[in-house]
């Protein structure tokens, strides 16, 4: 059962299965010798937009807990792939995004298709309580759309960010960056 109720739209029902939360040990290091446990949530911007009077007919219209957003067809079927995507994050780049993260992948939404920058947003906190280091990840919303931060903007390898969120690694165990000649 998902998280989400299902949405008919346009004669077709929509199910929302593979936005089920998911967990998984991370290594993370080459050798696979340190892990954090990684349980990922995510929200109903990654199926659905700001819904406007305007432009939206009801047929659009999906609720969730007390928001009213506009069903995305093609937030939908990007949605499709984030399980995947998730559980190959480890290898990613991320950006800090204000209180958040940024992560894009590049999805295509057929073998036709050529791949398309799909900005991820979530957040990563450290679970407390846990026996053995773990994290967890809350996906905000996805959408198609090339990476927009700062020139300056601070970015990770996950596996690093993971690592020093979860107290893995401190602070002084990850090198900084080298720093350009000009």
């Amino acid at each position: 059962m998902s998280n989400f109720r299902s949405k008919q739209f346009r004669g077709e029902v929509y199910t929302f299965e593979h936005l089920e939360p998911i967990k998984f040990n991370m290594p993370l290091n080459a050798a696979s010798t340190l892990f954090v446990g990684l349980s990922v949530e995510f929200g109903c911007h990654c199926f659905t937009e700001a819904f406007d009077p305007d432009k939206h007919t009801p047929d659009y219209r999906y609720v969730h807990k007390n928001e009213t957003r506009a069903f995305d067809l093609l937030r939908y079927q990007c949605s499709l792939q984030l399980p995947n995507i998730m559980t190959d994050l480890q290898r990613g780049l991320v950006y800090r995004a204000d209180d958040s993260y940024t992560y894009v992948a590049r999805i295509a939404l057929s073998a036709n298709d050529s791949s398309q920058p799909y900005s991820i947003f979530f957040s990563l906190k450290n679970i407390h309580n846990a026996k053995e280091p773990a994290l967890k990840m809350f996906v905000k919303s996805a959408y198609l759309k090339p990476l927009v931060a700062s020139k300056n903007a601070h970015s990770w390898r996950f596996t690093s960010l993971a690592g020093q969120v979860s107290g893995v690694f401190s602070a002084k165990d990850v090198k900084p960056k080298p720093v350009k000649k000009k």
